[in-house]
């Protein structure tokens, strides 16, 4: 009795962890993962295929229950999440395929400099400067039929943009597929960086376009996972209960709270994890 009452205790943490890490994965449109799964190897000390076959089933979740709300909210740009899927679920495939042959002190001193790099991206990043709705903003051809069109509701104004810079998006966010991959977090932590920086893409919008791709990429590796047998089943079901509550809270509080608050938040978090996971790679956790 002592030992289920254990147990149950531990996997409503990790529901609640999860929780978290959906609610900040949404708003952030990363997916979720870059937070769960080194939580659930440095608190609940599981190996790491474990956290990562959870991590991205529940990235999955994530991606179904957040997006509905993004969609319904016409934040989502889904013709530029097509393009970029084709090179990002190829991506996806390479790294499962590889995460499952590396030693875990080599992948997990690899996901503690992802998190750095992260951590540094969110930190660099500016929000756009939007002018007002009175002001006609010459935007850049559009061959493709990619732009974008939204209400930004925290500034109650329309935002218009147009994607730039495929040549170099298309490629890069094959990246991203590898990252989720090796660490199951869906690519988010690649795709929202090169949509904001690379490709011109406002934050909300690249937000939400990124939680829109990251369950197609994420559900690509964790075949792979699944066939490995890295597949925890309570782990994933506490994992994808609180990831499915969490992204649909931060669906909704994304539209309220200011990005640069949140930002600040995530990037001291974020460097924690990394220091943390780092440590536990070279054997010093």
């Amino acid at each position: 009795m002592v030992r289920k009452g254990r147990r149950l205790a531990e996997l409503v943490a990790i529901g609640l962890v999860a929780l978290a890490a959906g609610t900040l994965g949404t708003m952030l449109g990363l997916g979720g993962g870059v937070i769960l799964v080194p939580v659930l190897t440095l608190v609940f000390r599981l190996d790491l295929e474990t956290a990562v076959a959870a991590s991205a089933i529940a990235v999955v979740a994530n991606s179904l229950s957040g997006s509905g709300v993004y969609l319904r909210a016409r934040l989502t740009n889904v013709r530029l999440a097509l393009l970029l899927l084709v090179p990002t679920i190829f991506g996806a495939l390479a790294g499962g395929l590889l995460v499952v042959s590396l030693p875990e002190a080599v992948t997990k001193s690899l996901f503690a400099l992802l998190l750095f790099y992260v951590a540094y991206v969110m930190a660099r990043r500016r929000a756009p400067v939007i002018a007002a709705s009175s002001v006609e903003i010459r935007l850049p051809p559009d061959p493709l039929g990619l732009a974008g069109r939204y209400q930004d509701t925290s500034v109650n104004q329309i935002v218009d943009y147009v994607p730039h810079g495929l040549r170099v998006g298309i490629p890069v966010s094959s990246l991203g597929g590898v990252a989720s991959g090796m660490f199951g977090i869906g690519g988010g932590p690649i795709t929202v960086p090169l949509l904001t920086l690379v490709m011109g893409v406002p934050v909300k919008a690249a937000a939400s376009t990124s939680s829109f791709m990251v369950g197609l990429t994420a559900s690509a590796s964790a075949l792979i996972y699944y066939t490995h047998g890295s597949v925890n089943p309570r782990v994933s079901v506490a994992a994808v209960f609180g990831i499915v509550v969490g992204a649909r809270l931060g669906a909704r509080l994304s539209s309220r709270i200011h990005p640069a608050r949140l930002t600040q938040v995530f990037v001291v978090v974020l460097l924690l994890l990394a220091v943390s996971m780092g440590l536990q790679g070279f054997g010093v956790l």
